[in-house]
């Protein structure tokens, strides 16, 4: 019986409600005044009357009455009034952060604050608080809601050591400065049953972010952390809804943080990124409100995406690297950036104490940070602001604790926040503050990118990185790199590949503009002959040109993996190659190009990282500017197999270098090249000689002499499949350790036959390879039972040198002299046009056999 009772009343309440809303919404489309004189005699009192008639409100109904608002509270309408009684003013009056000890303390200002901070301009039970219109109503997703307070109700007047210490404040810190702190109203936050239940945030996470307790099972409802002890009073121009204790408002964010002796540290590297901004627009509305005024309103924004400033004071842009992921002051911050999203999350700031900051200055990883830098004082915007958006959330729903152990951050690197982590949290306006005992650097400081970070030596490649979009490669800390970084002093004399390919070739020095900001390049006169470089003879300013030619070197300079592995040679991120010399611990470093020029790369400092070690280097690397045809045609011993590989008629579907659109490099390719790493295998002169002897092969004066060409035709594409068998996918050069295994090679299989490595019918025939470290011995995939199973056996030639001979096939966005040289002589597009499509490369080694698969 009792349970139907219930039933029966909150039906009944529910009927009333409607019916008044109805009542209310029907009459004020008849009348022009707001707050009809006739209303139902159901409604009751007024929220004025109610409070009034109490006896226990009349710290309220005294608010209600000095600041103006009784005609407004006492007349028809449609309002909420968030209350608290008068034993809660008097715990208020014995502690608070306003230091008033009784209502006639209470400012104007005060007054207002707390009288239209807890009103709401609609009528609202608090339940139906949880829905909000975005295109259409969102039931049960709402967390925040606008109140009726004003940005003109409370006008702070700062000076000196009230205004941030940045050079943006200076000017006022002795007159001061009338300051709004935002210029947009501070909205209510309400944990309310459906939307914690939607979000699945539980009653604990709800208590460790407020330090209240609450009861799913009670349906508690809190306004921030203050408990609603009596709701859904039906007045006839609302509803009122009394709160436990009184509510003043919270600051935002930003001002939490500010406000906090022990987050001051943190507070003075966020406010760097924060400037008052002149508002002509509500200078005049707030003379209009307050006559006596005269003076001028700035507001505060900080720089960032949402809700703040995109240009200085002064009206220059602001560099998007220094902007923030929105702005902390912003009252009714949105993760949308868009008005009406403001009701269904927050954001959330994780505020590292100062303790947290020097003691990661002092036992973290942030040491390099201090040997760089001295204090965090003294660290560049550019490289502050990393450390700033890694703490900074753009959703509290994503970051409440129950979800901490699976957070990322905008780039999906995971944060590692723990609760134990977590001193204490405020609850702002706008969202959470999490005050922290630990930091969490970005990926930037700790990974192989943050030594370039931080070096003032290393400007150039920074700059690279930064304009390719490098650095996210370089963060992922699930790989391991060895990152070598040629510092500025040394970046010269970079022979540029394309240049070399044309009648003037160039060395290149690439050099910050500190001025500018950004990276110019001096083009010199170079003389491959003797490898030597004269004077300058041009300057290319155009940074798209310079960030590609860049990017080809970063791709350079990454090896996945160690360099220090007792290994010589590494494949690196652009599929080039280097060598590794290790003198008792002390590395050099070679690219192809370094050494065919006898010239060897110093390390000058190792830094070890959370995702590898970076090495500075006092010479960028110079992979290889010799293709495989030139290594091959340039070599005497080598000059058997050239012949043939040269032999096919350029129309051929059969040839094998090509020189033409999609393959143009610096002299011809290799047409099946394919960016990739390959290695070529070269029979000696008298291994070809004898293959054509017995009649393995054909020379070219035989096929050439042949008048049938249907057979004609059958021949070259037979040598073209002889020829291809020894070019092999994967680089494997003669490397000091141990090795053994199957590669692919770039002649398919057509026939079903069994062979030695089970290779399927359309399918590259494979090579074996064996090496002990100082030696590689081949064996074929040929024919099981055939004459040669078992018997056509090839090893790598050594005692001549040439084996582990690096080659690098570059292809070009067009021929090399269909553009202007590089002092702007001659006739065709300008130099800056060119670029580096991509590249393969390829270690070439000569062998005592040629290879067969059939």
């Amino acid at each position: 019986m009792r349970n139907l009772n219930l039933i029966f009343k909150s039906k009944l309440l529910y009927q009333l409600s409607v019916l008044w809303v109805l009542m209310i919404f029907g009459v004020a489309c008849t009348d022009d005044y707001i707050y009809p004189d006739e209303e139902p005699e159901w409604l009751g009192a007024s929220i004025y009357d109610y409070l009034k008639d109490q006896g226990n409100f009349d710290n309220y109904v005294r608010l209600i009455e000095d600041t103006g608002y009784e005609p407004i509270l006492g007349r028809t309408g449609s309002k909420t009034l968030f209350v608290a009684n008068d034993d809660a003013f008097d715990r208020f009056y014995n502690s608070n952060e306003w230091g008033v000890s009784s209502y006639d303390e209470l400012s104007m200002a005060q007054k207002l604050l707390i009288l239209k901070f807890g009103m709401i301009d609609n009528a609202y039970l608090i339940e139906t608080l949880a829905n909000y219109n975005n295109n259409g109503l969102v039931y049960g997703a709402a967390f925040r809601r606008k109140t009726s307070s004003s940005v003109f109700d409370s006008i702070p007047f700062l000076k000196g050591d009230d205004l941030p210490a940045n050079k943006y404040y200076d000017r006022f810190r002795d007159k001061g400065i009338h300051l709004m702190k935002d210029a947009t109203p501070s909205p209510i936050v309400h944990f309310l049953q459906k939307p914690l239940q939607n979000a699945t945030i539980d009653d604990s996470d709800f208590e460790f972010i407020t330090g209240e307790s609450r009861s799913s099972d009670s349906l508690d409802a809190h306004i921030f952390s203050h408990k609603v002890i009596e709701r859904d009073i039906v007045c006839k121009n609302g509803y009122v809804h009394v709160l436990e204790d009184v509510m003043i408002p919270p600051s935002n964010i930003a001002e939490i943080i500010f406000k906090r002796e022990e987050l001051s540290e943190f507070s003075s590297l966020l406010e760097r990124f924060s400037a008052p901004y002149y508002e002509n627009s509500l200078t005049i509305d707030y003379r209009d409100y307050n006559r006596e005024f005269s003076d001028s309103l700035f507001e505060k924004r900080f720089f960032s995406y949402y809700g703040g400033a995109y240009i200085y004071p002064d009206g220059t842009p602001i560099n998007e690297e220094l902007l923030l992921p929105f702005n902390p002051e912003w009252n009714s911050f949105s993760r949308s950036g868009l008005d009406n999203s403001l009701q269904n999350d927050m954001a959330v700031i994780l505020a590292p104490t100062n303790q947290a900051l020097q003691d990661y200055f002092t036992y973290g990883s942030g040491i390099i940070l201090k040997e760089r830098y001295g204090s965090w004082e003294n660290i560049p915007d550019d490289i502050v602001v990393l450390f700033l958006k890694r703490h900074m959330r753009e959703s509290f729903l994503e970051t409440v604790p129950s979800r901490f152990e699976n957070m990322t951050d905008s780039e999906n690197s995971p944060i590692n926040l723990s609760t134990d982590d977590i001193i204490d949290s405020h609850v702002g306006v706008n969202g959470i503050v999490y005050e922290t005992n630990k930091v969490y650097p970005p990926d930037d400081y700790v990974s192989v990118y943050g030594p370039v970070l931080f070096s003032e030596n290393t400007k150039v490649f920074n700059w690279a990185i930064r304009q390719n979009d490098f650095r996210l490669y370089l963060n992922s800390l699930v790989s391991r790199y060895s990152f070598l970084v040629p510092t500025d002093q040394y970046f010269d004399n970079y022979i540029d590949p394309i240049a070399y390919g044309k009648d003037i070739p160039a060395a290149v020095k690439y050099w910050y503009n500190n001025e500018e900001e950004t990276v110019y390049a001096t083009m010199y006169d170079y003389d491959p002959a003797t490898n030597t470089v004269g004077d300058s003879i041009s300057l290319i300013t155009d940074q798209p040109f310079i960030a590609k030619r860049l990017l080809d070197l970063l791709d350079a300079h990454v090896v996945v993996g160690d360099i220090e592995t007792g290994k010589q040679f590494y494949i690196t991120k652009g599929v080039n190659f280097i060598k590794v010399i290790d003198n008792n611990g002390n590395l050099t470093i070679q690219g192809g190009a370094d050494i065919n020029n006898n010239e060897k790369i110093d390390i000058s400092a190792v830094y070890e990282q959370s995702n590898g070690k970076t090495y500075f280097i006092d010479k960028p690397i110079q992979t290889s500017l010799q293709s495989v045809y030139k290594v091959l045609s340039e070599t005497p011993e080598f000059s058997a197999f050239f012949e043939l590989l040269s032999g096919f008629p350029a129309t051929s579907n059969s040839s094998i270098f090509v020189r033409k659109r999609n393959y143009y490099g610096i002299d011809y390719n290799i047409k099946f090249f394919n960016t990739y790493n390959y290695t070529v295998y070269v029979p000696t002169n008298e291994a070809i000689e004898e293959a054509i002897r017995n009649g393995v092969i054909k020379s070219w004066d035989a096929i050439n002499a042949i008048e049938d060409v249907e057979i004609q035709n059958e021949e070259m594409i037979k040598l073209e499949r002889f020829l291809r068998y020894h070019f092999q996918d994967n680089s494997v050069f003669i490397n000091g350790l141990p090795l053994k295994g199957r590669y692919q090679t770039a002649t398919i299989k057509t026939n079903s036959d069994i062979t030695s490595f089970l290779t399927f019918e359309n399918k590259y025939y494979k090579l074996e390879l064996e090496s002990d470290g100082g030696d590689l011995v081949l064996s074929t995939d040929t024919k099981v039972g055939g004459d040669l199973d078992g018997e056509d056996v090839a090893k790598v030639v050594t005692d001549n040198g040439l084996y582990n001979i690096m080659a690098r096939d570059y292809v070009f966005n067009g021929n090399p002299q269909a553009y202007l040289e590089v002092d702007g002589t001659g006739v065709g597009l300008p130099f800056e046009n060119t670029e580096i499509t991509t590249s393969s490369s390829a270690v070439i080694h000569q062998i005592d056999n040629v290879l067969r698969f059939e």
